[in-house]
This record gives structure tokens, C-alpha cells and sequence, in this order.
């Protein structure tokens, strides 16, 4: 650089100057929320992408003010966390974070790089962030097909289990007791047979609709498949208070049926009704139970709600 020419020099650092305003450029237009931060949480430079996602319009209005200005103090508290890692340490880290403005939520990974100054110290870091909210969306999406029944939107077998489980040791802990109802709709197979597989599915959802009205907040109803349903009573005082809610049931589930486009539908239901620890003291054998009791409803003749007796 000292052999160059003052003119070499000078078409050197127009050369460069070139460069950076291309690189600025770049970031400037890019797709994805870039910006930096000194150790102070202050902003050092922010491209027009992470200032449209706080519906702010210039860039420069966030320019040296600090996150905690931009950021409710909790959230800014655990971002800012992750960049003083990353000046302590001189290595780059990940987050996750979310960002709420008038279209809503969007998720970001945004990566923190360290920027070395000539002595090997953290000068300033830079943040690069991809939006993911796609892919969260598809992960709830994903994680809600695991969980729940796609038609009737209620808790599939997976989900009722867990909630089973955690509800057995609540009352084993207490010495309570709960109460485990299987249902199984009369009179179903027709409905698909008569008028179409699209009417029964309606059917289900007005049912698992009903199924919910009869039953507290801190109860749950599952869908097993195809016209079996469950009800679990995390907490009951005695076995005639699950019968009540049983009962219930069947009444609301011996109203016609009005489905838009069909003729009205009549059905009935076969429920067995288990109680915890009385008729088993773990999951299996108070599933086992109580559908032993619903079979026995059907046996009987359809149409009523059986206690489950021990032999």
C-alpha cells in the first residue's frame, strides 16, 4: 500500500468504498431482519427489514437507542442475555424469538455473530434472523394432529391417556376418587349407510359438541375413533355423582339431530361407567372396566348407562 500512487490510492479506496456500499446495499434490501448491538444493548445499525417488523418506518429512528426501548423488559432481559453471551464468550449463539405487530406473530431464529476488533476483543455483534414462522405453524399444526382428534378437534387416545394418568396419581395423592365413561353411539352405523359417510362426520361433531356441554371445565372428553367416546371425572365424591354425569349424557345424546342438508337423525348410546380405585387403580383396568360396562349397556339392550359391578 506505501508503493501505490496517490492516484492508485485514491482508485483503491473508491474501490472500497464501492464494496461496502454494495455490502450496505445488500443489507439494507435484504429479506431477513438484520442489525447489531454494542455492550451496551444499544443499537448500532438495523436494516429496513427489522425496522417493518416493529411498524417502524425508518430505519435510523431505532438507530443508538436500546432494545429495552423497543422490547417489553422481560423479553428484552432474556434476548439481550443470549447477545452478552456472545461478547463473553466470543462465539455465536442462537435464539428463538417471536415479534407481535398488526399482521400478527412471527417467529425468528436469529443468529448472533462476534465482531473482532484488531486485539481479538468483541467489538460489536451482528444479528441475522430467518423467519420461521412456516415452520412453527407446521409444528403446531403437527403437534396438534398428534394430540387431537382431526374431525371433532377433542383429545385423540395419546392425549386422554396422559390426562388419565396425571389424573390417577392427582387422586392417588389425595385419596380421591375419579371416574372413567365410555360411550358408544346406538343406531350410528345407519346414519353412513342411509345418508353418506359426510353426514355421520357431522354427526360426530354435533355430538362431541354436546359430549362438552355436559360436562365441567376440568373434565375432558376424548375420541377414540370412529363412534367411541370417553369422559374422565378427575375429581368425584362418590359414584353416583358420575352417574348423574352419565345420565346426562344420554339424555343429551337421545335429542334429535339436526344436520344442515339432512333429514333429521335419531340415535341413542351404550354407556359403562368405571370408578377409580374402586373398579382398578390404574389406567388399563379402569379403561378395561369401564368398557366391560358399556358392553354390558349394549347387551342389555342398548340405550342406558351401566355401573360396572365385579363379578
Amino acid at each position: 500500500m506505501n508503493n501505490l500512487t496517490k492516484d492508485e490510492l485514491i482508485q483503491k479506496l473508491e474501490q472500497v468504498r464501492i464494496r461496502e456500499q454494495r455490502y450496505r446495499t445488500m443489507l439494507d434490501d435484504s429479506s431477513d431482519p438484520i442489525f447489531s448491538f454494542n455492550h451496551e444493548g444499544q443499537y448500532l445499525y438495523v436494516n429496513r427489514q427489522f425496522a417493518a417488523g416493529l411498524n417502524i418506518k425508518k430505519p435510523e429512528d431505532i438507530i443508538g437507542k436500546k432494545i429495552w426501548d423497543f422490547f417489553p423488559k422481560e423479553e428484552a432481559d432474556k434476548r439481550f442475555a443470549v447477545v452478552k453471551e456472545v461478547f463473553d464468550s466470543g462465539k455465536a449463539h442462537s435464539l428463538e424469538v417471536c415479534v407481535s405487530n398488526s399482521d400478527g406473530e412471527h417467529y425468528y431464529l436469529t443468529t448472533v455473530k462476534p465482531i473482532m476488533d484488531d486485539l481479538g476483543r468483541v467489538d460489536y455483534v451482528i444479528c441475522i434472523s430467518k423467519n420461521i414462522t412456516q415452520r412453527k405453524l407446521m409444528e403446531e399444526e403437527l403437534k396438534r394432529t398428534a394430540l387431537y382428534d382431526l374431525l371433532t378437534e377433542l383429545p385423540n387416545r395419546a392425549l386422554f391417556s396422559d390426562r388419565l394418568k396425571y389424573a390417577i396419581i392427582q387422586a392417588r395423592r389425595k385419596a380421591g376418587n375419579l371416574s372413567l365413561i365410555f360411550i358408544d353411539l346406538d343406531k350410528f352405523k345407519p346414519i353412513n349407510d342411509n345418508h353418506g359417510h359426510n353426514a355421520g362426520d357431522l354427526l360426530l361433531k354435533v355430538v362431541a359438541k354436546r359430549l362438552q356441554n355436559c360436562i365441567r371445565e376440568a373434565d375432558t372428553v376424548g375420541r377414540f375413533g370412529g363412534d367411541e367416546f370417553v369422559v374422565l371425572l378427575p375429581t368425584i365424591e362418590k359414584s353416583t355423582d358420575a352417574l348423574e354425569v352419565a345420565e346426562k349424557i344420554h339424555q343429551a345424546l337421545n335429542r334429535p339431530f339436526k344436520v344442515a342438508g339432512y333429514p333429521v337423525m335419531n340415535i341413542s348410546s351404550s354407556i359403562g361407567v368405571a370408578i377409580y380405585p374402586e373398579h382398578g387403580d390404574d389406567e388399563t383396568q379402569l379403561a378395561k372396566n369401564a368398557d366391560a360396562a358399556m358392553y354390558l349397556a349394549k347387551k342389555r339392550g342398548r340405550d342406558n348407562v351401566v355401573l360396572f359391578c365385579p363379578d
